[in-house]
């Protein structure tokens, strides 16, 4: 080989390995700002509900959440990514989970098998949706009222310029003011991050 060609190859090699390392960390320092039994009990997750994670992604969350409801209790994990899913999938049967159930849906629904949600969580999801306020419609029918929706964002004050980028707390609260769900409280306990839980109108 070549010294150009292994070059090439060490720096390639020393990407992947920083890609890595900044996943892992990533994820390995998202508990320190965004702690799983912490928000759990703010939003009194409970053993037997079933939960509709929108937006559930490789499933950081969604593995709490099972944890949490326990084997009487289901997480419906909801995302639009095909890939993300079958990384949850791979898991799922790597630890025997069976209380987990990954749902493909369309940018407009979460198609979510099952109505009468004890709950529905979305974490980083409102300000990724295109069209947030016929999400939050859809979402409706999968709710029985009373049911919570609870919604996690950064806390920020930036306004929001262009999608995707974070929305302030001026903007959540005005799109949702749009919508049938009536704001409860706002949990500001987090570092970066605001609990935004509402409950659907009777």
């Amino acid at each position: 080989m070549t010294l150009k060609f292994c070059r090439k190859i060490f720096i390639v090699f020393s990407l992947l390995l920083f890609l890595h390392s900044y996943i892992v960390l990533g994820q390995n320092d998202r508990e320190t700002w965004q702690p799983p039994e912490q928000i759990m009990d703010s939003i009194e997750v409970k053993p037997g509900m079933i939960i509709g994670e929108a937006g559930a992604g490789q499933g950081y969350f969604t593995f709490y959440l099972a944890q949490r409801v326990g084997e009487k209790g289901k997480v419906y994990a909801n995302d639009i990514s095909k890939s993300s899913l079958n990384d949850i999938q791979s898991r799922l049967k790597r630890e025997n989970i069976s209380n987990i159930i990954t749902v493909l849906g369309e940018t407009e629904d979460p198609l979510f098998p099952q109505k009468n949600l004890d709950m529905i969580v979305m974490v980083y999801v409102l300000h990724m949706l295109e069209k947030p306020l016929e999400f939050l419609k859809n979402l409706k029918k999968y709710m029985k009222p009373g049911t919570q929706l609870i919604i996690i964002e950064r806390n920020t004050n930036t306004e929001r310029a262009h999608y995707p980028a974070f929305m302030t707390k001026k903007q959540i609260l005005d799109l949702i003011e749009k919508t049938d769900y009536k704001l409860e409280r706002i949990l500001t306990f987090l570092p970066r991050d605001a609990i935004y839980i509402y409950r659907l109108i009777d």
